[in-house]
């Protein structure tokens, strides 16, 4: 493997480091080579293929692994925040898993904001955590997810993975309990009742399609907004793994009608990218000219940002009970099991496990199992 180049990196006490970057010819990505303090040979990735981003990459590595080496217990937040985005990067977490676990650390330092770095929380601070977001008014719900991050971060990525802790403060904290809450279904009067108000309001047939297409098959709601024009076919839409959120690919059976009219609007790249044409078209039409200029290309953020705001205006303007765009999802996984079928084939068409369907989702008549099962033993 050949030397690209020989570096200095100088640390805080003034020691000097060298260090060299490599190339291997199986990566694209430049490796560092440096000895730490105790003489041990590193040969780390950089994650980087330009040259001078390998470099200051380079540098950051050092210095956490030269601090981790001499004292691996005070690592300040920023440089452990840093070295663990660099390694979750690597790992191709998702930018949204990335941006959840980012939160929740932010969330942990403004709890205790005097905190020099991930080692000064002890196990009685994780505790106190949970109880102050409580106490703070959050949802059960929403303080059960940051511990659970929480406890991967420590356990997983700085301690696993970094090295740069030796415990999990949070492995014993027991998450708040919640109340078990009926699934939201939406019934077909509400589902008419929105789709004609979007209707009146803009007139425009794209809108309601999407919305048609996303209740017919239960999908989420990125899946289908990032659906590409040359993965719709054979009557079917196809997931890829790339955008589904179990990393899986999926195919889903379309109703004939919605799956013409969607090979009729499809754009020459995304299904859906006429959207913001076809929006900023209305707002002139309407002598909105402002507006128009307002709306940007076509991107999957923005027309999942737009039906999740509209949905909000609905609400707000007609006062009638709330739901979420998402319980479209768990409708149709309602439908399917009233329908008969068994949770098993349905998790597998729609793309999660039986027990995520199971809790989140699924909203069933028990009463009518229920007398299907005394029924059946008497």
């Amino acid at each position: 493997m050949p030397r690209i180049s020989t570096e200095v990196c100088e640390l805080d006490n003034g020691r000097r480091v060298r260090f060299s970057l490599k190339k291997r010819p199986n990566s694209p990505n430049y490796f560092v080579t440096f000895r730490d303090l105790d003489n041990c040979r590193k040969e780390l990735t950089t994650a980087e293929r330009n040259k001078r981003r390998a470099q200051e990459v380079a540098i950051t590595i050092i210095k956490a692994e030269c601090i981790r080496t001499a004292d691996n217990h005070h690592l300040p937040w920023d440089d452990a925040a840093a070295l663990m985005l660099r390694h979750m990067k690597a790992g191709n977490l998702r930018s949204g898993s990335i941006q959840q676990y980012d939160l929740a650390v932010s969330a942990l330092r403004k709890v205790f904001p005097d905190s020099h770095g991930p080692s000064d929380i002890t196990p009685a601070m994780a505790e106190q955590f949970k109880v102050e977001r409580i106490e703070a008014g959050l949802a059960a719900r929403t303080v059960t997810g940051n511990v659970k991050n929480l406890s991967i971060i420590y356990g997983h990525w700085l301690r696993d993975t970094l090295r740069i802790i030796d415990i999990d403060p949070f492995d014993d904290v027991v998450p708040p309990k919640e109340d078990k809450q009926r699934p939201r279904v939406i019934e077909p009067e509400e589902k008419e009742d929105f789709f004609g108000w979007l209707e009146t309001h803009w007139g425009w047939r794209l809108p309601l399609l999407f919305l048609e297409v996303k209740a017919a098959i239960g999908c989420r709601i990125a899946e289908l907004a990032s659906l590409r024009t040359e993965h719709l076919r054979d009557g079917r839409v196809r997931f890829i793994s790339e955008t589904t959120k179990g990393r899986k690919e999926r195919s889903c059976l379309l109703p004939p009608a919605l799956h013409d009219e969607l090979r009729a609007v499809a754009g020459p790249t995304y299904v859906f990218e006429r959207f913001a044409e076809q929006l900023r078209s209305i707002h002139k039409g309407r002598g909105n000219l402002h507006h128009a200029r307002a709306v940007k290309d076509f991107s999957t953020d923005r027309l999942v940002s737009w039906l999740q705001k509209q949905a909000k205006m609905y609400f707000r303007e007609t006062g009638t009970e709330r739901f979420k765009l998402h319980n479209f999802r768990g409708t149709a996984m309602s439908r399917a099991r009233m329908a008969g079928v068994s949770e098993d084939d349905a998790a597998v068409a729609f793309g999660c496990s039986t027990q995520t369907m199971r809790e989140a989702y699924l909203s069933l008549d028990e009463v009518t199992i229920a007398d299907g099962v005394f029924g059946r033993i008497n």
